[in-house]
């Protein structure tokens, strides 16, 4: 195999996984909207807590173990900006940050109750 094949392949891969990338709410509008998960027990905080997911854009959040009432309040961890998903392997990252990568498992759908869910690594969440 002579080297403009090798460099020919090498470009194709890199622009295959490259479309693969797209904005979240142009991959799928039913992830737009403000969701949360139920209430649970955080032994980090030693306290109630619940995770929150607002997709919105520019102003996109997310964030683990936060005060159950208030979105976004005292969080154990808390990203912002545009949410970007890949279209092949599910893999979502908040803003620019690598760091923490998380899968979305299971995509909006409307369950058996009436109400919107969606799964981010295997956690359920609720359109509110």
């Amino acid at each position: 195999m002579n080297l403009k094949a090798i460099l020919t392949i090498f470009a194709s891969a890199i622009l295959l996984f490259a479309c693969n990338i797209k904005q979240i709410e142009k991959y799928n509008e039913e992830f737009n909207g403000k969701w949360r998960t139920d209430v649970f027990y955080s032994p980090t905080k030693a306290d109630t807590s619940r995770n929150y997911l607002t997709v919105d854009g520019k102003n996109s959040g997310f964030g683990v173990a936060c005060h159950i009432d208030d979105s976004f309040e005292e969080c154990l961890v808390f990203q912002t900006g545009k949410i970007k998903i890949n279209s092949s392997t599910k893999a979502v990252q908040f803003g620019n940050s690598v760091s923490q990568i998380h899968y979305v498992t299971q995509e909006p759908f409307i369950n058996t109750e009436g109400v919107w869910e969606l799964s981010l690594d295997s956690i359920q969440y609720f359109k509110y």
